[in-house]
């Protein structure tokens, strides 16, 4: 009951925060709503909008519109279309330093810091990790590439967010890597290196953990990363890995991905004879995953 009633309050307070065309300022607000919208966010620093913030956007026949966007909220209604804005207080900035995982990735930690827009999914990690060579953001461009649809993720996002552990966050990381695979090819890198985010933190709590099947789990992360070759449609570097594993040397919890991965390589690379002596041992669901990633290759 107390469930419903939050979720209730939220979603009511979201309805006038967007009559409003306010954005939010609590990040555990925020995070809420976006899970409930499955929405990315859209997230700045507060003190970035003190001074003038252009922001351009593609308007109707072919105009460039630049408004600034520390006072203009002309933009605020398209914004709530596509993302969940925040606005993060300075005081925020030591508690993203201490959850962030990624403090050795200088682009990671340079996008953190600068006054740029963010575009984070709802436990607070970065996307949008280009670097920017123009001071000037794109509205539209950042709705083309990065308002995505998160209900995919849906369930790993809620288990994460609950109880950070070695299951759900290679669970999210693993879900994130099967999202890249429907995504247009211009985000797909960036969300891969989302998922390898959650990769390593599986793997941060693997080399501490008393588990059993730690060799197999290990193995498991290294045949994601042939995985993610495949995505990133680099099926002749698979297929040089994939030659030095032998399958004797694959633990029977990976045999499924292992046949999978070079099943898709096999096609991928046009080897059809090859790939059909294997077909009979990919369930539908990777057939189908296959297909995408062969498509996307195409």
């Amino acid at each position: 009951m107390r469930k419903l009633l939050l979720l209730f309050s939220i979603a009511l307070f979201s309805v006038n925060l967007c009559s409003a065309q306010e954005w939010f300022t609590s990040f555990d607000i925020a995070k809420r709503m976006a899970i409930i919208e499955d929405k990315m966010l859209f997230v700045m620093w507060e003190e970035s909008l003190d001074y003038e913030y252009p922001l351009l956007y593609n308007a109707e026949k072919g105009i460039l519109v630049t408004i600034d966007l520390s006072v203009d909220t002309s933009m605020d209604e398209l914004i709530w279309n596509h993302f969940i804005p925040v606005l993060l207080p300075e005081s925020m900035y030591g508690e993203f330093i201490k959850k962030t995982k990624r403090e050795k990735d200088t682009r990671y930690m340079s996008k953190l810091n600068d006054d740029s827009i963010k575009i984070m999914d709802v436990n607070g990690n970065i996307l949008n990790t280009k670097p920017l060579y123009d001071n000037w953001q794109n509205l539209s461009s950042l709705i083309i590439n990065y308002a995505l649809n998160t209900s995919f993720l849906k369930q790993e996002l809620i288990n994460y967010s609950k109880k950070e552990n070695l299951t759900t966050s290679f669970n999210l990381g693993s879900k994130y890597l099967d999202y890249s695979i429907y995504t247009q090819k211009k985000v797909r890198p960036e969300i891969i290196e989302l998922a390898n985010i959650y990769f390593d933190i599986a793997k941060s709590y693997l080399t501490v953990s008393g588990l059993k099947n730690k060799d197999a789990f290990l193995q498991r992360l290294d045949l994601l990363k042939i995985k993610e070759l495949l995505i990133l449609e680099k099926g002749k570097k698979a297929l040089r890995i994939l030659k030095r594993i032998a399958e004797a040397e694959i633990y029977d919890i990976n045999k499924s991905m292992f046949n999978f991965l070079n099943y898709t390589t096999f096609k991928v690379l046009k080897e059809e004879d090859k790939a059909a002596l294997l077909k009979s041992k990919i369930s539908k669901v990777d057939l189908i995953k296959a297909e995408f990633i062969i498509k996307n290759k195409t």
